[in-house]
Parts: structure tokens; C-alpha cells; sequence
């Protein structure tokens, strides 16, 4: 018989965890995609697209290991996959924190 403690498992969590963090990244894109189109380009254009493409990598991630981290026997594998986006994660943040920093300045030289 299937108990509420049978299925709270490090694994089940790890998948519940990931299918949301897939699906928060796939509305993120989404979001990314409409408010490009509202910016005309120059310095905030071209760091939100490289924004976006920092998000569909995490969406693939997110998406591929939900699928992918079941079939690997190689410990050491998994330890570089989650390393790799551990680092561009890393990555990403600099990015956003570049964008917002710039993002603002523009901003206030418009007052």
C-alpha cells in the first residue's frame, strides 16, 4: 500500500523540484520573448536576448535531467551535468545583474 511517506523520497522531491523549475524557466522565456519585442534594441536589447538564450539552456537542463538523470550509471557524469549548470548559473546571475545595473542607468538618464 502506498503511504503520503513512501512517495516523499529525495528522488520524487528532486523530480517535483525540477518539472517546476522547468516550467517556471519555460514561463520565464515566454515573459523574455515579449518583453523583446518591446525593446528597440542597443545595450538592453542585445543582454536580454543573451538573457534568453541563458534561460533555454537552464529550460533544457531542467527538462533533461527530469528525463536523463534516471538512465545514468556514471556518478562522475552527473557530478560534471550538475557542475555545468551549477557554473552557467553562475553565469546567468552576472548576466541579469549586468543587465539590471545598465538597465537602470539608461533609465536614469532619460530624468
Amino acid at each position: 500500500m502506498l503511504t503520503l511517506g513512501s512517495f516523499i523520497t529525495l528522488k520524487n522531491l528532486f523530480y517535483v523540484l525540477v518539472l517546476l523549475g522547468a516550467v517556471i524557466m519555460f514561463s520565464n522565456m515566454l515573459i523574455a520573448a515579449s518583453l523583446k519585442n518591446k525593446i528597440p534594441g542597443g545595450f538592453v536589447g542585445k543582454w536580454l536576448l543573451i538573457m534568453w538564450f541563458f534561460m533555454f539552456f537552464f529550460f533544457l537542463a531542467e527538462a533533461g535531467a527530469f528525463f536523463f538523470i534516471t538512465s545514468l550509471n556514471n556518478i562522475n557524469l552527473s557530478y560534471f551535468l550538475i557542475g555545468l549548470v551549477l557554473f552557467f548559473g553562475s553565469v546567468f546571475v552576472a548576466v541579469v545583474n549586468r543587465f539590471v545595473y545598465h538597465l537602470i542607468k539608461e533609465l536614469a538618464l532619460d530624468k
